[in-house]
């Protein structure tokens, strides 16, 4: 079973240095598999030694927190067990009566006064969660109303507050400051609805809803000090000076070009290092330079694709910028250094990666006090801004500079844990290649382009050359009324890189996706291993000569 990085279980309280996270999550699989091996003994010191890493268990999150309640449970330590019930119940509001009463590690204490209390205390959650809810979303849009009213333009030069947001919660109930057609209220400030099937993508990006474009944000990205909601309320305004292109960097999973983007990164989180520590400006802008010294150099070797990289530097990078710096973050370049990880972490670089040079680079901008923000219509060159503002020249490259600055950020190991990944890249290559390309496959074009929605795991793709985008986990929503074939998506569960894709392209201007063959077909629903379709009334499915299959029109 393949684990997912414990940094994304975190709540984001304490930035963790990178080897701290290394070490927590080696320490988190260590007491799982044990776990799973019922060897509870060995299960619960590993998780006793995560809590005392990660300094107490309010930087755990829920789900990471109630795997030690049962591991402890496991090992009968009934006073762990209960004081983790206990912090779960009564300071996070844990409601899953089903899940609780239902784990059999918990069963031999359903007697005692100790879980009679925590039931009626979980009953009582559940029942008081929706007003808690509304509360806890209504105190934060007004927090971040707040934030933006107080910056009142001074960051960008226009007003980045917009009461068109919409909180999406997965029960489908849907919450705005903003009055929405059918929708309730208990205080004339906040309204909520359920909303209808198929209506929003549940995904943090900008949508149109009831003839109006929304910054639509999930509510778990609700715990980060107004990060998410102002990055998405900053696209609303970008989009009024200009559309930006977003799609994946193709190039940014090659070997040698993910090597230059990690050194890249090494140095930036260097710079800033030196920043947060007070070692001297000197420290600061030396690190900067062997940053920008690998953005070129990486940029010069894959020109064709800089126009591109720029765009979705701009469109990105621009945004968590801005939800960084506005945030209520205390300490704004420990957020950076942790975004940096986590986007470092990632299986694929070809979207995530701006997400991590935009806070980096603008920070350290501002810290140098130059004055590098200039408006909203154009596209946003870091290195040139560099170049132009601090060094006030061309930097030269030579093969002497370049090796320097590889001696200075950990080139060594990266290069080495880079080999070691094309590896394994290639085999995931080799997979998809065979099920996507040389198999027979199910393929659709998207006829109406602008109106499909999609959403998907930007840490879950992967480049094959020449032949498109996998999506591991994916969704794709028809906004035309029919005039694109239908909805789709991934299963929970099964979306997996390396298990589960679908693949993307672009051909003669049109979006085609492709599927493996299906295992069940009926009239309005394709069923896959791990994909479903849902077709519109007026499509099909019909079979080709050569064994493929296509969605086409009645």
């Amino acid at each position: 079973m393949k684990r997912v990085f414990l940094l994304l279980f975190f709540s984001i309280t304490i930035q963790f240095a990178k080897t701290q996270e290394t070490d927590i999550n080696q320490i988190y699989q260590t007491a799982i598999e044990n776990y799973e091996a019922k060897n509870y003994k060995k299960s619960a010191e590993a998780f006793s030694k995560l809590i005392e890493l990660a300094k107490g268990m309010e930087n755990l999150s829920d789900y990471v927190l109630f795997k030690g309640a049962t591991i402890f449970a496991g090992n009968d330590n009934q006073q762990k067990t209960f004081q983790i019930l206990d912090y779960l119940i009564f300071n996070r509001f844990y409601s899953d009566f089903k899940k609780a009463n239902s784990q059999y590690e918990f069963q031999k204490w359903h007697n005692t006064k100790e879980w009679e209390n925590a039931i009626l205390k979980i009953q009582e959650n559940k029942a008081t969660q929706p007003s808690r809810n509304r509360q806890n979303i209504k105190a934060k849009l007004l927090e971040a109303k707040s934030i933006l009213e107080k910056d009142n333009g001074k960051l960008w030069g226009h007003q980045i507050w917009n009461d068109n947001v919409i909180v999406i919660d997965y029960d489908n109930t849907i919450y705005s400051l903003t009055k929405l057609s059918d929708s309730q209220t208990d205080d004339d400030t906040l309204y909520y609805k359920t909303m209808e099937t198929n209506t929003l993508v549940f995904v943090n990006t900008t949508q149109k809803y009831e003839e109006n474009e929304y910054a639509t944000v999930l509510t778990n990205y609700l715990k980060d000090n107004s990060s998410t909601i102002i990055h998405e309320l900053f696209h609303l305004l970008q989009f009024k000076f200009r559309k930006f292109n977003g799609d994946a960097i193709d190039y940014l999973d090659e070997t040698n070009a993910r090597i230059l983007l990690r050194l890249e990164y090494e140095a930036l989180r260097n710079s800033l290092k030196a920043i947060n520590e007070n070692k001297g400006l000197e420290e600061v802008k030396n690190y900067l330079k062997d940053a920008v010294i690998f953005r070129k150099e990486r940029q010069k070797q894959y020109l064709n694709y800089l126009n591109d990289e720029l765009e979705i530097e701009t469109l990105e990078g621009l945004a968590n910028y801005t939800g960084f710096v506005l945030s209520t973050y205390e300490n704004k370049y420990d957020k950076a250094i942790s975004e940096i990880n986590q986007r470092e972490n990632a299986e694929t670089y070809t979207r995530p990666f701006p997400y991590a040079t935009g806070p980096a680079y603008g920070l350290i901008f501002d810290f140098l006090k130059i004055r590098w923000r200039n408006g909203l219509d154009k596209i946003y060159n870091f290195a040139e801004i560099y170049e132009t503002q601090i060094s006030q020249s061309k930097l030269k490259i030579s093969k002497k500079t370049l090796e320097k600055a590889k001696s200075r950020n950990n080139f060594e190991e990266i290069n080495k844990q880079e080999i070691a990944r094309e590896a394994r890249q290639n085999k995931q290559i080799a997979y998809y290649t065979d099920l996507l390309i040389n198999k027979p496959t199910l393929k659709v074009a998207i006829t109406d382009f602008d109106n499909y929605g999609r959403s998907f795991n930007m840490n879950g793709t992967l480049t094959l050359k020449d032949k498109g985008i996998v999506y591991s986990s994916i969704r794709g929503r028809d906004k035309s009324d029919g005039k694109n074939f239908g909805n789709f998506s991934t299963i929970e569960g099964k979306d997996e890189l390396g298990k589960s894709g679908i693949l993307s392209y672009q051909e003669s201007g049109t979006t085609f996706f492709v599927f493996p063959l299906p295992i069940n077909i009926t009239d309005k629903k394709i069923i896959g291993e791990f994909y479903e379709i849902e077709l519109n009334p007026n499509w099909k499915l019909v079979k080709k000569n050569d064994g493929n299959l296509e969605i086409v029109k009645k």
